[in-house]
């Protein structure tokens, strides 16, 4: 079971950056009971103070992860020849109804 927060508590944890713009910090916290993200990256004033720039978001949706989908059943059109047994047969068109048989 995954950690719940109370109501206006949250956590930020060190993120692992695949680059610059990536935050420091990302974590989540619970704001009248929606769950929020939180990223947070450390940034140095012009006085030489560290700060943090902070930023909050809805969550994002995650794209559910589908089963496998089964294997399509082939067709016998697919793998069947003319001398097949059960090679379909070509369709009747309205000019076949002359045949004599």
């Amino acid at each position: 079971m995954a950690y719940e927060h109370k109501e206006g508590q949250g956590s930020l944890f060190k993120n692992e950056k695949q680059n610059d713009r990536q935050p420091d910090f990302k974590g989540t916290i619970l704001i009248g009971g929606i769950t929020y993200e939180v990223a947070a990256w450390e940034r140095i004033s012009q006085k030489g103070e560290k700060y943090f720039s902070l930023q909050s978001s809805l969550p994002r949706e995650r794209p559910a992860t589908r089963p496998p989908q089964p294997a399509q059943p082939v067709s016998p059109q697919s793998y069947a020849t003319p001398m097949d047994p059960f090679y379909p047969a070509p369709p009747i068109s309205a000019d076949d109804e002359d045949l004599p048989f």
